[in-house]
């Protein structure tokens, strides 16, 4: 073989080789690419649950507040309802005769 044939046939070669090695690299990559999507889907679903839960935690919290001040304001309208009772008994017994 002269020179010109073997330098042809190491092209060709090198050549099979890159095409081999470029054919291995995109499947390297779009494995790497569906195991980072999955990996952000498992992310994504955390940051839900995570969001879900603080949202419910602070509902409960502004609602066991919302009913604490509910019993306040319904003992303060009742001792002022009371105080109000007595005061129309103390000032209706002072009526001048």
């Amino acid at each position: 073989m002269g020179r010109l044939t073997k330098d042809m046939n190491r092209l060709c070669e090198e050549i099979q080789t890159l095409r081999s090695d470029r054919r291995e690299l995109k499947k390297t990559l779009a494995e790497a690419t569906k195991a980072r999507h999955m990996e952000m889907l498992g992310t994504c679903t955390a940051y839900s649950d995570a969001r879900a839960w603080k949202a419910e935690e602070a509902h409960n919290h502004r609602q066991d507040f919302v009913d604490n001040l509910k019993q306040v304001v319904a003992e303060q309208m009742k001792a002022t309802g009371d105080d109000l009772a007595m005061a129309r008994r103390a000032w209706g017994g002072l009526r001048p005769a």
